[in-house]
């Protein structure tokens, strides 16, 4: 085993049963993780193929696959590494016909199910409320990750909740009738056939006998579910995560998943991981000061052996330009190489004034979640062509690729077609079989049609007994694809045929690799996302919101815009939950640097189209505290920087993480944390006889003891 310190030792070692490894930033966590993994296999004698290991990217998993086999040998690493929906793909694969729907299904992606909204929402009757497409996916998402479904009664008199439960049912036939998943149903439909399936469920608690979980933290309640089932009959989950870096609320994290695990996993054992190996002590000083000030915590204090290090720096420009031109003439003037910088930011929109500012000195950039490359239109129509010959009856797939190039089939036609197909309830393909002698439709279109179904035919068969390069070349030479770009785009149309040929590129890796077929393809291109495409040894300066920074680490980070109603984003925070989410954000910002940290400011701005001269430097430039931060201005002082007032806050707002108690009835205690605020706040407290409880504090006698901290 490589060398570890005590925690860490004490993290892999830890004998069976459930074990939350709380693991502050730059703490080692893969590194405990894998050594996890490899303990298992050389001390304890488990079958790697017993091991399950699920984290949240496929940059993560990929990572974390490398290292297990080059510990334990790569003929010897038949443990489940990926990510959580890879495994529901893989698990849906195998079993989907259990919920009576077909294996070779399609996962539809963003712009799939908009596309497929869209129509949706169009055609409700009149009776239903208007509702926006994004709404509605949306409310039936925050479903699927609770793996929930609507409540039928709930509000009669709601009516866009009603508008919304008539879309979910119009939107799963048309998912239904597609033989196509949404990427929440890879954990949502996964849930029910643990649930519903005991045989499912046990022959996956047999064979994976320990589950270990990264980015605990990060999980919904349908992956809590899932994690739950699959250790239920042995207890051998080991978790991963760390509360103060729990920023994704907003796509269904449950940060009370963390907060409870000692609760939902009994006779649990909980080691922190506190010391750091990425940033220096002035960075990680400051950056404690901030999270410091949350409630919500089960309670670290990160530290490092180095002790030297820069000061972190605050700057306060005038207006946003000022603040652009300062992070690039800094980077210049310090000869800092591009790919050690990356410049954070709240919101997307920021972006804009720091590439005007690049672009000017000559620096290399690159946006991370900007226009993705399997996003970009040509690398859609494609994959939409070979979407169809996996699944003939993905009517979205053959909607975008019907005209592409145009093939003389107009929209009156097509419309018809697809009233046609909906009164069978037959997918578009086959309805294309027969308008061959459909006299009501135009002889152009009826002959576009029949071409089309010959060539989706045709493409099937050669795909399977082929590779896939050739299936793409031949498509692109059947359909005409480059003299239809050449002809669409002359001005763009060189950079569009570099990107069909770098796709062209992919498949001809995926050949060589030998790594499955058409269907595997189309599988991992579906588990894709932002951060997975992001090279870190590209020469260039990164620019990247802070919630895709999570997880990377940066030499020199540049975290911009703070100031109240950026970050912390919004301007009215009714109780602590969504505050507290943005320090958690603002934190894992400043954790991503190495060597140096910059926070910036500005005293006006331009939001939204309008100028804005009233900012106030965000509250968390207060809490961090200006005598932990070197001004770059001189003659800045804490005098001329303006906080937000603070709001005076009850007795009660003073308890927090390790705060010493004494209850009437159950004696002295500590508190775990808090959740709610004013008179719902509550406390979870673990009395020093052992009793845990939580408790409503307006309600409980409680004492605070001043000054006694864990």
């Amino acid at each position: 085993m490589l060398s570890l310190n005590e925690q860490q030792q004490a993290a892999v070692t830890a004998e069976g049963g459930p074990v939350l490894v709380l693991a502050g930033a730059g703490s080692g966590k893969t590194r405990v993780i894998i050594e996890r993994l490899v303990w298992l296999v050389q001390e304890r004698g488990v079958d790697p193929r017993h091991l399950l290991a699920m984290t949240f990217t496929n940059k993560a998993a990929l990572e974390m696959k490398d290292r297990f086999a080059a510990r334990v040998g790569a003929d010897r690493a038949g443990a489940w590494l990926g990510t959580f929906h890879a495994f529901g793909l893989v698990a849906l694969r195998r079993d989907m016909d259990r919920l009576g729907r077909p294996k070779n299904f399609t996962v539809f992606d963003d712009s799939d199910q908009l596309s497929l909204m869209k129509k949706l929402v169009k055609d409700l009757p009149d009776r239903f409320e208007a509702v926006s497409p994004r709404e509605a996916l949306t409310w039936i998402s925050r479903l699927k990750q609770k793996a929930a479904e609507p409540v039928w009664d709930k509000d009669p008199f709601d009516s866009l909740e009603e508008s919304c439960r008539e879309v979910w049912v119009r939107y799963h036939a048309a998912l239904l009738r597609a033989a196509a998943v949404d990427f929440d149903d890879l954990l949502s439909l996964v849930v029910k056939l643990l649930h519903k399936h005991a045989d499912i469920r046990e022959r996956y608690q047999q064979r994976y006998q320990h589950v270990l979980i990264d980015e605990y933290q990060d999980t919904n309640h349908a992956q809590y579910l899932i994690a739950h089932h699959l250790s239920e009959a042995h207890g051998n989950i080991f978790a991963v995560g760390d509360e103060d870096q729990s920023i994704y609320s907003w796509r269904g994290a449950d940060i009370n998943n963390i907060l409870d695990f000692a609760r939902d996993f009994p006779n649990a054992r909980i080691i922190r991981l506190e010391q750091n190996y990425r940033s220096t002590k002035p960075i990680l000083d400051a950056a404690n000061a901030l999270v410091a000030n949350n409630f919500n915590r089960l309670g670290k204090n990160l530290f490092t052996t180095q002790k030297i290090g820069d000061t972190v720096r605050f700057f306060l420009a005038s207006d946003g330009v000022a603040e652009a031109q300062f992070v690039v003439g800094d980077v210049t003037s310090k000869e800092l190489s591009p790919k050690q910088v990356a410049v954070l930011f709240r919101t997307n929109a920021q972006s804009r004034l720091m590439e005007e500012a690049l672009r000017r000195k000559g620096l290399h950039y690159v946006v991370v979640g900007g226009i993705k490359f399997y996003s970009r239109k040509e690398i859609k129509d494609l994959l939409a062509y070979l979407r169809l010959l996996v699944n003939p009856n993905d009517d979205e797939s053959l909607r975008r690729v019907i005209n592409v190039p145009p093939r003389g089939i107009g929209g009156t036609s097509l419309e018809r077609m697809e009233e046609y197909a909906e009164l069978r309830k037959m997918p578009l393909l086959n309805v294309m079989r027969e308008v061959e002698t459909d006299t009501t439709l135009p002889s152009r279109a009826r002959e576009s049609a029949a071409k089309f179904v010959h060539l989706i035919d045709d493409l099937t068969l050669k795909s399977r007994d082929s590779k896939l390069l050739p299936v793409m070349e031949h498509l692109l030479e059947a359909i005409g694809y480059r003299d239809y770009v050449l002809a669409s785009d002359e001005k763009d149309s060189r950079s569009r045929m570099e990107i069909v040929d770098e796709f062209l590129a992919t498949c001809k890796q995926q050949d060589e690799r030998g790594s499955g077929g058409l269907l595997e393809f189309l599988q991992d291109l579906a588990l894709v996302s932002d951060v997975d495409e992001w090279d870190s040894d590209m020469p260039a300066v990164t620019l990247m919101t802070c919630h895709s920074a999570k997880g990377l680490e940066f030499d020199y980070v540049y975290l911009i815009g703070l100031e109240e109603g950026l970050l912390p984003y919004g301007s009215e925070f009714h109780d602590n939950t969504d505050l507290e989410e943005e320090r958690r954000l603002c934190y894992v910002a400043m954790t991503r640097a190495r060597k140096g940290l910059t926070l910036c400011a500005a005293r006006s701005r331009v939001l939204y189209g309008k100028p804005r001269n009233d900012r106030t430097v965000s509250r968390f430039i207060g809490e961090i505290g200006l005598d932990r931060l070197a001004p770059v201005m001189p003659g800045q002082t804490r005098q001329t920087v303006a906080f937000p007032e603070e709001r005076p806050r009850a007795e009660s707002a003073r308890l927090r993480t390790g705060s010493r108690v004494r209850h009437a009835t159950f004696g002295l205690g500590t508190v775990q944390y808090t959740n709610g605020s004013g008179d719902k706040l509550k406390a979870r407290i673990r009395f020093d006889t052992g009793k845990v409880a939580m408790l409503l504090v307006k309600a409980a006698p409680l004492e605070l003891l001043e000054g006694k901290h864990r």
